[in-house]
């Protein structure tokens, strides 16, 4: 009996390219694989974004700094919050003197929360503060090589400002409050402070921000307001510092112009008693000098009591002032301190 031969299906071309596509198959779901394992932070990220809700003043804050689609990415990424007291000052402590915290990132949440700023004259200080809290954000997912790569580049500009007065207090705050986070502070600072950098640095910065000059616009225009209080009040201090020392050599003057007009006045009466003038000529020459010093020391006694009117005038300036600076203060969360919190 003849056994029949196996016979062999015929490779045809649609079974070959279903072979070819199971491949290709494997082969993108290994490379997924690999990509989702390297990628976890940013999957992670996307979820958070799709998930996430901004409210109207988040989206504004996203277009009024000029992020870039990755920082509104980012930014919205780190669910941001905004809070008001005490809400936030629970959630962002601050025990430092003179210094108002107004946000702050949390790593190991990947969250903003930001300080709700109601007065209308820091109008954009809320924009840099968010755009700030953002590249915390961006610089906790660089690459350890990316983010050594920046530090010189930070370290170079921070030192081509060291003499900004404002800088530097800066600075040291974040030494006490964020010890270790030099580098990571530099670069949010940097980042939404400062113009002209270093084409490395602005390059770098293009990532987060469609035009970084809006930013920095918006951080001038709000630390001006600041600033012009500030200088008031040194202008006002400095007024009252030398109308004070004016006063009180014009009272020093006064009273020993006037101690010795009495002394003199007492001689020329006792002379006068005595017959002691030749003339009365000369009696009322003596006279009219005393009469005259008498007028002067009048009319300094009245620029005096001028001065002291325009003190007073000083001082109730400064004191509303101060006032507004206060209040200023309060709206970026700096608290005045007592006694017994010091």
């Amino acid at each position: 009996m003849r056994r029949r031969r196996n016979q062999r299906s015929p490779m045809t071309f649609s079974r070959a390219m279903a072979i070819t596509f199971a491949v290709l198959l494997n082969v993108v779901v290994i490379a997924s694989g690999v990509w989702a394992l390297s990628n976890q932070q940013r999957i992670a990220d996307q979820i958070a974004v799709w998930q996430f809700e901004p409210s109207s003043s988040l989206q504004e804050y996203v277009g009024t700094s000029g992020m870039s689609d990755e920082g509104k990415f980012l930014f919205y990424a780190s669910t941001p919050i905004i809070q008001s007291n005490p809400a936030f000052n629970d959630t962002c402590s601050n025990v430092e003197e003179d210094f108002g915290v107004l946000g702050c990132y949390f790593p190991s949440e990947k969250s903003i929360y930001l300080f709700d700023v109601t007065d209308d004259r820091l109008a954009g200080i809320e924009e840099v503060v968010a755009a700030h809290e953002m590249l915390h954000a961006a610089w906790d997912r660089l690459s350890s090589d990316e983010s050594a790569r920046l530090v010189p580049l930070l370290e170079a500009e921070a030192d081509r400002m060291k003499d900004d007065p404002e800088f530097a207090k800066t600075l040291e705050f974040y030494a006490k409050t964020e010890p270790g986070e030099r580098s990571n502070e530099l670069h949010s600072i940097i980042g939404t402070e400062f113009a002209d950098l270093s084409p490395e640095l602005e390059e770098h910065y293009s990532e987060y921000f469609s035009d970084r000059s809006v930013v920095v616009g918006l951080h001038e225009k709000s630390n001006a307001v600041f600033t012009a209080q500030l200088d008031a009040s040194e202008k006002l201090v400095e007024q009252l510092d030398a109308l004070r020392a004016s006063i009180e050599a014009d009272y020093t003057s006064y009273n020993s112009g006037y101690d010795q007009l009495n002394t003199d006045i007492d001689n020329f009466n006792s002379r006068a008693d005595e017959g002691d003038f030749d003339t009365a000529e000369q009696f009322d020459d003596e006279r009219a000098w005393l009469i005259s010093r008498q007028d002067s020391l009048n009319v300094l006694y009245d620029g005096i009591d001028a001065d002291n009117s325009r003190y007073d005038e000083l001082v109730a300036q400064l004191e509303a002032l101060n006032a507004s600076i206060s209040e200023l203060n309060k709206s970026i969360n700096i608290e005045p301190r007592n006694e017994d919190s010091l």
